[in-house]
């Protein structure tokens, strides 16, 4: 029911991206299959502008849930541009220079831009200008939830904002593409005064990057593929290059095969049993994947025992960008092992939980 579901969405997604009439609701399925997976994937918002205009639409309660969640995505989305806007402008008075990524970019390129939903706003900075970006952020409004460790400080201000600060583009998760994306600033094209912006073909490594990191972790949702049809439709972009840039990491043929999938679902490509796989597996994550899908990678690739094994002793990479003190002193990496294994059962519990439970079941396959 789901696959039909996901062809269905598929066809709606399509329908708003051409600015074509939709195709009515098939047999076999129903419009709360098609907005549930359309929520899972974060494009029920986009997939509402053909479901209105359908001759026969879903049931009153069901169309008023959908349009309630559209109109917020718009509410957000303007308030995420002015957001943008504001903080990037302070950041160029402090002269601070910085790259917008992902999503405040991609959103220029779609239809409309309320139609390509974001979590947060993401950007990356020079990491010796963090401390004074944290200053910034602060005057304007924002509490720092984390500063420090990781690649990226956080920050919320209430009600709905927030912002990813990046101070590298990839730590431990995704450090295939570390090498390739190790110097941001020298992979732009032009600048807009302190506000930088990717070259092109770089711009699309960098989002297919971020997709394929999640998709190995534990899966990447339909949001993703659509990403990668908008920007090659409004950018002239030699695919086989941006492929090339992405080499270094070993995933090249992956990158391929993500943009040979989106092309087979926006484009009308021909696919195969090959990309069918790959769309089973998309569909199963939602839009970042799911615990079971990334337990189930891990053990696959390392073995049961080295799972558990890094689960309990993270590597050094890991560590350090979470116990900032290593950096300075690696010696205490047995010390904030048995930190972490004190108050780590404490901290994220139905995270941990799931992890246990992702593990059983694969046990049992």
């Amino acid at each position: 029911m789901e696959i039909k579901a996901l062809d269905y969405l598929l066809a709606l997604l399509r329908s708003v991206l051409n600015n074509e009439k939709p195709p009515e609701l098939p047999e076999g399925i129903s419009f709360e299959e098609v907005f549930r997976v359309a929520k899972a994937h974060s494009v029920a918002n986009t997939a509402f502008y053909a479901v209105e205009r359908l001759e026969k639409k879903p049931a009153e309660t069901l169309m008023s849930e959908w349009e309630q969640l559209r109109d917020m995505a718009v509410v957000k989305d303007i308030n995420q541009l002015t957001e943008l806007e504001l903080i990037s402008g302070v950041l160029s008075e402090k002269n601070i220079r910085h790259i917008p990524l992902k999503g405040s970019v991609l959103k220029e390129l779609y239809p409309q831009s309320d139609m390509r939903t974001m979590a947060d706003i993401d950007m990356v900075v020079d990491e010796t200008n963090a401390a004074d970006v944290r200053d910034i952020m602060r005057g304007l409004g924002y509490e720092c939830e984390h500063f420090g460790y990781d690649i990226h400080d956080i920050y919320y201000k209430k009600p709905i904002m927030n912002v990813e600060i990046h101070r590298a583009l990839f730590g431990e998760e995704g450090r295939q593409f570390g090498e390739v994306f190790a110097s941001p600033f020298s992979l732009c094209e032009r600048s807009d005064g302190m506000r930088a912006v990717f070259s092109d073909d770089y711009f699309l490594a960098y989002v297919i990057a971020h997709a394929l990191k999640h998709y190995e972790e534990g899966g990447t949702g339909i949001r993703s593929f659509m990403d990668i049809a908008v920007y090659l439709r409004a950018k002239p972009v030699d695919t086989e290059r941006v492929c090339e840039i992405l080499e270094p990491s070993g995933c090249a043929e992956t990158a391929r095969d993500f943009i040979c999938l989106s092309r087979i679902w926006f484009e009308g490509e021909k696919g195969g049993e090959k990309y069918d796989k790959m769309a089973e597996y998309v569909l199963s994550g939602g839009t970042y994947g799911t615990i079971q899908n990334s337990v189930g990678n891990k053990v696959k690739s390392g073995g049961r025992a080295k799972y558990l094994f890094r689960l309990v002793f993270p590597t050094f990479w890991h560590m350090k960008q979470h116990y900032p003190i290593l950096k300075k002193a690696p010696v205490l990496l047995p010390f904030c092992w048995l930190v972490r294994l004190v108050t780590k059962p404490f901290i994220n519990r139905e995270q941990n939980a799931a992890k246990l439970r992702a593990l059983t079941k694969n046990d049992r396959k």
